[in-house]
């Protein structure tokens, strides 16, 4: 340092012992009391450093494994039967005309006629 930051420095620290002698008992007292507050935070005991990135990974592959778990399941077949049913009760037909579905699709095919009986 130089000589005039070292005047500064001496000038100071005369200045703050000083004002330091002109403190009165009480707030002495309250300044020690904060004093002893302070040092004993820092004493207390901190989380572990290696907990942050054990948590970070911890979220990271709860996230795979959803995403892996979800990306397995299989589609519902059962979902296009429902709308299937929604389009029936919907439908102007009659309910009987589904009844009889197997009957029609067979006319469909080709009934035998008197030729094909000989």
């Amino acid at each position: 340092m130089n000589e005039r930051q070292d005047d500064f420095l001496r000038q100071t620290k005369a200045t703050l012992d000083e004002a330091e002698q002109r403190i009165d008992g009480a707030t002495q007292t309250r300044l020690n009391a904060a004093r002893r507050e302070a040092l004993a935070a820092g004493k207390r005991p901190r989380r572990p450093v290696w907990l942050l990135p054990a948590s970070g990974l911890a979220a990271a592959a709860t996230v795979a494994v959803l995403t892996v778990s979800l990306w397995q399941v299989p589609p519902m077949d059962d979902s296009f039967a429902a709308l299937e049913d929604i389009a029936l009760l919907s439908d102007e037909a009659d309910p009987e005309f589904y009844a009889d579905l197997e009957f029609y699709a067979w006319i469909a095919e080709g009934a035998p006629t008197e030729d094909d009986n000989g």
